[in-house]
């Protein structure tokens, strides 16, 4: 068989394919969830990344320590904040480039440790 006609058949194909779509989109099903939109990801699931899964509204995205600092697109696990912690004294800079006590009260307010130690002035 020639270059032509392959280019030939390969159009034919491409066609015949093209024609059988519908025209545009079709409309969603009466309550279904818009196109794109995804369920929120319950406890224990993966979250972030690079798909950009949130997690349900009473849980928070928690990323293994320093993965937000050194992965562009870190994912972590759905966690429930805790909601009560200690008062020690072992401060950590969150991802969120503020100082808390320890990582239990960065944790509490949802934001992930970034590293020990306390957040450096930018």
């Amino acid at each position: 068989m020639s270059l032509r006609s392959w280019i030939g058949l390969a159009a034919a194909v491409l066609l015949t394919a093209c024609a059988a779509q519908p025209a545009g989109p079709s409309a969603p099903a009466p309550g279904a969830p818009p196109p794109m939109s995804r369920v929120p990801v319950a406890e224990g699931g993966m979250c972030g990344g690079i798909a950009g899964f949130q997690c349900q509204a009473d849980l928070s995205c928690v990323m293994p320590a320093g993965a937000c600092r050194t992965v562009a697109d870190a994912s972590g696990i759905c966690r429930k904040r805790p909601q009560v912690c200690t008062m020690d004294y072992r401060p950590v800079c969150g991802c969120d480039g503020k100082t808390y006590g320890n990582a239990c009260g960065a944790a509490g307010k949802g934001v992930s440790v970034a590293h020990e130690g306390e957040c450096k002035p930018q």
